[in-house]
């Protein structure tokens, strides 16, 4: 019998310390489940020291009896609701029914007199029936590991042994083996329910691992985490570094200089000092320039978060790259759209004044020019006349970048157009001996400001002559590429330099000694009236340029 009450000590001491255990990780974790884990065990010990040990006489005290009762159904009712928080799921109503019932039925079976057994039958009853359903909700937990059967079954077999005490509560040694048991049961279910514990932490985790990946992979910005000590290595960059740079993340994973050589050359050094320097950071995001494998620019915006050592060496650099490139492009057309927009203004208040005495001084030099006395001075009255009518084309150029002039569309041939200025345009061609040839396909009418569409071909054909000072062949073509009508106009220069390509459209941009730098920029200004795009494809062989019109524009 000794042995049996050292063995009941035992599994009571070995259950208080996983209590202890449960004590601790509610207070470090705070969570709700074990939270009420722990209320439940402290009720339940709380009894079994009190009542079952022996301590207080209940069987004899109407009031003990029936505080025990209320205890049994209570921590009964606290486990299935323990377990309903551990599943996230509410507690079902039937159930605080049945616990209220139970309650009342207990007591009234108490006031009546009865044998101690049909006083103990529904508590215990409640309990076993609690404690089945506990069990069944630890075995259908989608875990995996061996925790929830453990603590499952010992819950199902603790409600049976449960419901066999009120029938042998009698037999001293019985009694005694029951204790026994159910201390050790209790043992492995406190141990089996720390397992499950452990195995639902390790699931969150990996299903939180899971979803933090997609958000990630699926990010349109890149992060990545690049490690610099004690290897240099990157240690995760996001699939979309693919859309950004031209190579995957594995191309990343194999060459760890890879990313800063893509740095453009004119940024790296702003790029290192800011990256190793932390007194050169702050909330702003840094602006640079990568090489995309095509050889094309992309603008980057990056963030990131630096991780140093114990002596302060720099560690770990994680951070999220932004390609900007779009945004930059946007606010590059809204400068130019500015721009123009103030030179439209400049030349709305400049031309009519300046105009006038250009008008004058030309009509007198006309008359001057007609004197036999002043026919030694012919040569320079023409010289003086040609200045005063290139000096009037330089102001209607700035006419045409005017603000306010809206574009008159109407239902037009873009082929006829060419067909109507082709003799001006061979004539001016043929002076600098440069062939034009026309390659018209069969396209439908477009809603055109013809005006401006003859403006528009007259200044690429003018740039594609002047490209060509010793001769070559110029093609006009019209065709249907991609549901989009495209005019293009071919020269066989030299192809245009690196800084007039970064600077398409920008007025006073030229090549040419005795140029305005103002002609592409009114084409610019003609297409964006049209909403029409104009593409540039340019080598030494020659230069193209394409006037995409979109479908909006098509005539029905």
């Amino acid at each position: 019998m000794d042995y049996v009450y050292l063995s009941i000590l035992s599994a009571i001491a070995g259950t208080i310390s996983m209590l202890l255990v449960y004590i601790y990780l509610y207070f470090q974790y705070r969570e709700r489940y074990m939270g009420a884990w722990v209320i439940c065990w402290i009720c339940h010990f709380s009894r079994t020291i009190l009542f079952d040990s022996g301590i207080f006489n209940w069987k004899q005290s109407l009031v003990g009896f029936i505080i025990y009762q209320m205890m049994y159904i209570g921590c009964a009712l606290m486990f299935i609701y323990t377990a309903h928080l551990f599943i996230n799921k509410p507690l079902k109503k039937n159930w605080l029914y049945g616990t209220v019932g139970a309650s009342i039925i207990s007591i009234g079976f108490t006031l009546l007199d009865l044998p101690i057994l049909y006083k103990l039958l529904i508590p215990f009853g409640f309990s076993f029936i609690m404690l089945i359903c506990v069990g069944r909700i630890f075995i259908n937990l989608k875990l995996k590991g061996i925790g929830k059967l453990i603590a499952g079954y010992a819950f199902i077999l603790w409600g049976i042994t449960t419901a066999t005490v009120p029938f042998l509560l009698n037999i001293t040694e019985y009694h005694s083996w029951i204790i026994l048991i159910c201390g050790i049961l209790r043992l492995i279910i406190a141990s089996g329910t720390l397992l499950v514990y452990f195995e639902k932490t390790r699931m969150d985790l990996v299903n939180k691992e899971v979803q933090y990946r997609l958000l990630a992979e699926n990010a349109v910005d890149v992060i990545y985490r690049f490690r610099i000590l004690p290897e240099v290595k990157f240690e995760y960059v996001s699939p979309s570094v693919f859309a950004v740079t031209g190579y995957t993340s594995e191309n990343f994973y194999t060459d760890s200089q890879l990313f800063e050589s893509l740095i453009h050359p004119d940024d790296l050094l702003l790029f290192k000092q800011y990256t190793n320097n932390p007194s050169l950071r702050n909330h702003l995001p840094f602006k640079y320039r990568l090489i995309h494998k095509d050889k094309s620019t992309v603008y980057i915006e990056q963030n990131y978060h630096p991780t140093y050592d114990e002596i302060g060496n720099l560690v770990i650099r994680e951070g999220i790259l932004r390609d900007v490139t779009a945004r930059d492009n946007l606010e590059q057309v809204a400068a130019h759209t500015d721009r123009m927009n103030l030179l439209g203004q400049m030349a709305a208040n400049v031309a009519h004044e300046v105009r006038n005495p250009l008008t004058t001084i030309r009509g007198y030099l006309q008359m001057m020019v007609t004197k036999d006395e002043l026919s030694n001075y012919r040569n320079r009255f023409t010289l003086m006349m040609e200045e005063l009518d290139r000096a009037n084309m330089i102001i209607s150029e700035y006419l045409l970048l005017a603000k306010n002039k809206q574009a008159e569309l109407k239902e037009c041939s873009l082929n006829l157009i060419v067909d109507k200025l082709f003799p001006l345009i061979q004539a001016d061609a043929a002076a600098s001996n440069v062939l034009v040839k026309l390659d018209l396909k069969e396209i439908s009418t477009l809603y055109l400001d013809e005006n401006e569409i003859r403006q528009l071909l007259l200044n690429l054909v003018r740039n594609g002559v002047e490209a060509m000072p010793a001769g070559g062949e110029l093609v006009i073509c019209t065709d249907l590429e991609q549901d989009k009508i495209v005019l293009s106009v071919k020269d066989q220069g030299t192809g245009l330099p690196a800084h007039v390509l970064e600077n398409l459209g920008k007025p006073f941009i030229t090549t040419k000694a005795s140029g305005t730098g103002l002609g592409l920029p009114i084409c610019y200004r003609i297409a964006s009236k049209h909403n029409a795009v104009i593409a540039v494809k340019t080598n030494d062989q020659g230069t193209t340029f394409f006037v995409s019109f979109n479908l909006d524009c098509l005539a029905s």
